[in-house]
């Protein structure tokens, strides 16, 4: 639970125990959760421990077995000490629709970071930044989710950074994501690219993109270029130490950035209204260093020139058998930019079909590779794939991978089996993912007493459903107690 276990179960009846928690620190509702199941721990540090169903426990601890190193980390950068005593992690079955959530005491994650090397771990780093920055100052209302987002992406990376002893890992971890933030404000509605976006009556959840993750985030590395990046960290400091406890706006934060630079000539330019109200693409994009992402970037462009000859010259022979899991993203996000983004043709099947024999793109088991290997091979038209897809899609549920791949098959000639697999797999997903899945497939999903309806509507129509199945957790039964009104209700004060 997000609280603290007092060690006490009190014997009610015969059947019954009362198991009792206390949280001393004030939260937002939505961090509110519980878990029940049948699950095992494995300590990592004194206030560290891993939790999973026992068939996980012991990879999990293994994979995870850095979140102290992370939690220290945090508390150095921060200069606050984690305030929440306890920092456990449990690893929750394959339905569930996040990379991680960040509920104070024990963080939610996703099996799909079990890959065995530890590459996938960054989203324990976020998890953790959250500690400061969301738990311990949080946005008041959703529409100022970037103040939680934008934040914990720049603390995450600034935890990379110290734990691997590499500060190039910035900029490198930005590239990507930037290229992902490309193809996110594509395909989203003005108002929903806007940094505050335009909410109104309707439903967060079709809000939810990488916008205040990344623009939030280059919103941050934008005003850290300006002041310096000692000015900007000491800032980051003063504001955590004003507003923890407490929750904060957009404007809020601008006045606090403003009066602690006060007489600063570097910010006078900053043009705070384009910033939170403009649409599309952040208004500035920095200069990245490139140091890390130049053999990624060369081998992209080396497959995309190879293409162009229809596989008549020589395949690449780079060898990427020592390359971070990172590194090997970054070449997938670049063609995959090149194709959705600037409009270029999808690779042909045969080239397709050569990077990933000489890769091992179909054999890995890191999730975010399987991804885009299989996002290419379905733009290619590459029907070999398609088991593939379908094993990937339907043996987990987060939406990360789910709604690309849904909508690629979708669009790209695969409709029916996009929509049979959906409904086949529909009590498997969570209902935040089976409610968006049904959006993108343009299916709506009607309750009448215990059976459920589907059926496709015309694409062209609005889509509608008035309800969504539970979720089948396997043998773990997850309730996450959320109340999206109670950060407008909740404002902490120190």
């Amino acid at each position: 639970m997000s609280a603290i276990s007092t060690g006490t179960s009190l014997s009610t009846s015969e059947d019954t125990k009362t198991y009792l928690f206390e949280q001393c620190v004030p939260i937002p509702a939505y961090l509110l959760a519980l878990a029940v199941g049948q699950i095992e721990s494995r300590e990592i540090s004194p206030r560290c421990r891993v939790w999973a169903e026992p068939s996980v426990v012991t990879a999990a601890a293994s994979e995870f077995d850095d979140m102290e190193v992370f939690l220290s980390a945090a508390e150095e950068i921060t200069q606050l000490p984690y305030p929440w005593k306890r920092y456990d992690l449990l690893c929750l079955p394959p339905s569930f629709p996040y990379g991680g959530t960040e509920n104070p005491c024990v963080t939610f994650v996703t099996p799909t970071l079990l890959v065995g090397d530890k590459s996938l771990v960054d989203v324990v780093a976020h998890e953790i930044a959250h500690s400061w920055t969301g738990n311990l100052v949080t946005n008041l209302t959703w529409e100022h989710f970037w103040l939680n987002e934008g934040n914990t992406m720049w603390l995450q990376r600034k935890i990379m950074c110290a734990v691997k002893k590499d500060p190039l890992l910035f900029d490198f971890d930005a590239i990507g994501r930037f290229n992902d933030l490309k193809e996110d404000v594509r395909i989203l509605s003005d108002d929903y690219t806007r940094l505050v976006p335009v909410l109104g009556d309707g439903d967060p959840d079709n809000a939810f993109s990488l916008v205040p993750y990344e623009k939030g985030f280059h919103l941050l590395y934008a005003l850290e270029r300006r002041v310096g990046s000692e000015a900007f960290l000491s800032f980051t400091r003063a504001y955590l130490q004003e507003f923890k406890y407490g929750c904060i706006t957009s404007e809020e934060f601008q006045l606090f950035f403003e009066r602690y630079f006060k007489g600063e000539k570097q910010i006078d330019d900053i043009n705070w209204d384009k910033w939170f109200h403009a649409p599309g693409m952040p208004i500035e994009v920095p200069d990245f260093d490139r140091t890390l992402s130049k053999a990624s970037e060369n081998l992209a462009m080396e497959w995309i020139a190879y293409d162009v000859l229809s596989g008549a010259g020589e395949a690449p022979t780079t060898n990427i058998a020592d390359w971070s899991s990172n590194q090997i993203t970054c070449a997938l996000d670049i063609i995959l930019d090149k194709i959705n983004t600037d409009e270029a043709s999808p690779l042909k099947v045969s080239t397709v079909t050569r990077f990933g024999e000489m890769y091992g793109m179909r054999e890995t088991k890191n999730a975010e590779i399987l991804f885009r290997y299989c996002r290419l091979a379905i733009q290619a038209g590459d029907e070999d794939i398609l088991p593939v897809v379908v094993h990937f899609i339907t043996s987990q549920g987060r939406m990360k991978y789910l709604r690309p791949l849904y909508r690629d098959l979708f669009t790209h000639g695969h409709e029916k089996l996009a929509v049979e697999t959906f409904l086949s797999k529909k009590d498997f997903y969570h209902p935040i993912a089976a409610k968006m899945l049904a959006v993108d497939l343009m299916v709506s999903m009607e309750k009448e007493n215990t059976d459920i309806e589907i059926e496709q509507e015309d694409k062209k129509n609005a889509i509608k459903y008035s309800h969504v199945m539970s979720s089948n957790m396997i043998s773990m039964t997850m309730m996450t107690l959320a109340c999206l009104a109670g950060i407008l209700a909740l404002r902490r004060r120190k």
